[in-house]
């Protein structure tokens, strides 16, 4: 495999999303790995290299804003953008403060998908 490839985790408990969002992301050439809840995903992190989380706000067990801070605390040079289908201003900046790359509100396009992980990868790069 080429070392130039991005590794993306996605973090969602719906299956649907996980394989929508991994079928988009594998056709731009992004190594997509997927976990079912926040603990899943924080196990993900600690085993393996990630570019970028990509995680939902609402899930069982642990909450997007708690899956960012866990991703954070162990790896913080890992962007990490919230998405929600239940976005609220408090919610979005709560995200941002807590240090997250971006905040998409559902129902977007697999553009505006694309075009958001792109500049949360640019501005990693930028900071390394």
């Amino acid at each position: 495999m080429e070392k130039n490839l991005k590794q993306i985790l996605i973090v969602d408990d719906e299956a649907n999303v996980r394989v929508v969002f991994s079928d988009v992301l594998r056709r731009e050439s992004y190594i997509v790995k997927v976990a079912k809840d926040g603990p899943e995903a924080i196990k993900a992190v600690d085993e393996e290299t990630f570019d970028l989380a990509l995680v939902d706000l609402r899930m069982p067990c642990m909450d997007g804003i708690e899956v960012l801070e866990n991703i954070k605390k162990r790896k913080p040079q890992i962007p990490v953008i919230i998405y929600t289908g239940y976005g609220s201003i408090t919610t979005a900046v709560e995200a941002m403060r807590k240090g997250a790359a971006d905040y998409l509100n559902k129902p977007f396009s697999p553009h505006e998908l694309k075009s958001s992980i792109r500049k949360a990868l640019e501005g990693a790069e930028q900071r390394n």
